[in-house]
């Protein structure tokens, strides 16, 4: 504000403000009161404009004085400052050399009491050297004696694979002889199922020159077998004994076996001495009637 104040141009400009103020208050004061009030309103105005102007003169007197005294204290400072940072240097300078003589004298100390702490731990480290020596001694001889159980136990385990070596080769013989019985009972079956074969055979003839005699002493009898029989063994699941079997039974065509139903399964099942679950798996019935209707 002392800086606005001490400008010519503000302060000119400040007066013509309040001057230009004065006088609009002059006129309307004029048009309010009677002449003789603005006069004494307008003379106690000019009396304060001058006692205003006599105190800012007084005021801005005052400010220069103090401006004056800043500046020199301001100088008187800035030398106290120079004084306190050369003695500050000096200060920092000579502690400089105190602190790096306490540095040198601590890291003396600060070594002195390593070396001392790694000739302990030296001292230390020999003596558990010591105990894990004597440890890994004692440790190579046990490895050493479990390292003797187990070339022993290897000498056995070689000994055992010899052993097993010769069982499986007893085995081998084993299933070979095995097999060999397996094929002699299978040549043996189906010796015996032939045999069965030709039995029925014979019995099918049998039947059938008794038939032809009933035939020809009563044409009431039994029914006779037809001309075209069909080979049955085309159906999965019948075996060349079946189909015989079959044919005792009367069953010698696919359309015979077409028309079984769930109690013809039962009984014809009953009477191959085989379960009726084998015919409904195979499915004797649809293989029936898939094969006439692929002969047309």
């Amino acid at each position: 504000m002392n800086e606005f104040m001490q400008d010519p141009v503000f302060y000119w400009l400040v007066w013509g403000i309040f001057t230009v103020a004065g006088v609009i208050i002059g006129w309307s004061l004029r048009a309010a009161f009677p002449e003789r009030n603005v006069r004494n309103f307008l003379e106690r105005t000019e009396q304060e404009k001058n006692t205003l102007a006599r105190l800012y003169t007084h005021l801005k007197h005052q400010n220069e004085l103090r401006e004056a005294d800043f500046k020199k204290l301001t100088l008187e400072l800035g030398t106290l400052r120079q004084q306190v940072l050369q003695f500050e240097q000096d200060h920092s300078h000579r502690s400089a050399q105190d602190q790096t003589l306490q540095t040198r004298a601590e890291r003396a100390e600060l070594q002195a009491a390593q070396y001392a702490q790694k000739v302990s731990a030296l001292e230390l480290l020999t003596h558990s050297l010591k105990a894990q020596n004597e440890n890994l001694s004692a440790e190579l001889q046990h490895i050493q004696e479990e390292l003797d159980a187990w070339q022993a136990l290897y000498q056995d385990f070689q000994n055992m694979q010899q052993k097993i070596a010769v069982l499986e080769q007893a085995g081998v013989q084993l299933e070979n002889e095995r097999m060999r019985l397996h094929r002699e009972l299978d040549l043996a079956r189906i010796e015996i199922e032939n045999l069965q074969l030709q039995q029925m055979q014979v019995k099918q003839t049998g039947t059938r020159n008794k038939n032809n005699s009933l035939m020809a002493s009563d044409r009431k009898g039994g029914p006779a077998a037809p001309e075209n029989t069909d080979d049955l063994k085309i159906i999965n699941g019948i075996t060349p004994f079946s189909e015989q079997q079959l044919y005792v039974l009367g069953i010698y065509t696919f359309e015979q076996i077409a028309k079984w139903d769930d109690q013809a399964i039962v009984a014809f099942a009953k009477a191959l001495n085989i379960s009726p679950g084998k015919i409904y798996q195979e499915d004797w019935v649809g293989q029936a009637r898939h094969l006439i209707a692929a002969n047309g």
